[in-house]
């Protein structure tokens, strides 16, 4: 495992960069910098990711045992999952609020379906290769400095399936709980960051990257990730890198996307100023 090391030129830890990270950074620089500070809210309601956290789940368990000794078990497995991930949300990880008395029902026969369409995909794509579920990679990456020259920062994050083929060739598939068949227009940034670190690590770009979207009319959705598109995405790496080197922690200019920020009791363009003792409104 690569341990963070100093900035030579700065003195600041060694940057480690997500694609969430990435991502948040790219919708407001300020945002970013609070998730980095820890000022997140406490316990956010998961109830809209949590039927995805259970799909993805049951999906790496059943990877991670034998599923040639297991086909057909992955519905079986969906209520011992939603145990397991509804006891370590009661445990500090957050809050999940049921949006009414059938809410927990319909999420349950949901994940069955998702769980129920996608083992075919995997045992065509997956299982008859070798492979890594929940990968988790660390990649170091060379970019600009603001004070001359090139840094050192890590490319971080976990590749729901990680897969080479009998030929050598490396893909990358994520598992998207989602019935929005427009919805792989917001991931292809995810999959063009997971190919990058695979060209670092390895040496060659993937041979493709899909996602399994069990719930939509097509259940696997397939990219080769073009050199314009890394290209574009190690132009945003070195961008976000720059911007926290050089202390950028601007606010987003506008506040389309302020309404539900879980940094927004931190954010500076909502904190209220002080005149002469007496509270004023919001700056926005």
């Amino acid at each position: 495992m690569i341990k963070p090391k100093t900035c030579k030129k700065c003195g600041n830890q060694m940057l480690w960069i997500s694609w969430s990270s990435l991502r948040t950074h790219s919708e407001c620089k300020q945002k970013g910098h609070l998730h980095r500070q820890k000022k997140r809210a406490s316990l956010n309601d998961v109830r809209n990711f949590f039927p995805g956290t259970i799909t993805d789940r049951v999906v790496r368990d059943w990877l991670e045992d034998d599923p040639t000794e297991k086909q057909g078990a992955m519905p079986s497995m969906v209520d011992a999952v939603m145990e397991r991930e509804e006891q370590n949300i009661a445990e500090g990880r957050g809050v999940l609020k049921w949006r009414d008395a059938t809410d927990k029902a319909r999420v349950r026969e949901e994940c069955i379906t998702a769980v129920t369409k996608i083992e075919p995909v995997l045992n065509k794509f997956v299982v008859p290769f070798d492979y890594k579920a929940d990968y988790s990679f660390k990649v170091p990456m060379a970019v600009p400095h603001p004070a001359g020259g090139t840094e050192k920062i890590l490319l971080t994050g976990f590749m729901d399936i990680y897969v080479q083929d009998h030929d050598g060739n490396y893909w990358v598939f994520d598992v998207k709980h989602t019935k929005d068949n427009g919805y792989w227009r917001k991931t292809r940034g995810q999959l063009t960051f997971y190919d990058l670190a695979v060209f670092i690590e390895q040496g060659k770009q993937t041979k493709g990257t899909a996602l399994f979207q069990p719930l939509c009319s097509e259940p696997v959705k397939g990219f080769r990730i073009s050199e314009e598109s890394k290209s574009q995405m190690i132009g945003r790496i070195s961008e976000m890198a720059w911007d926290i080197w050089s202390e950028d922690h601007t606010p987003r200019s506008d506040t389309s996307m302020c309404g539900f920020c879980d940094v927004k009791h931190a954010c500076s363009k909502f904190k209220p100023t002080m005149s002469k003792g007496k509270r004023l409104a919001p700056m926005l």
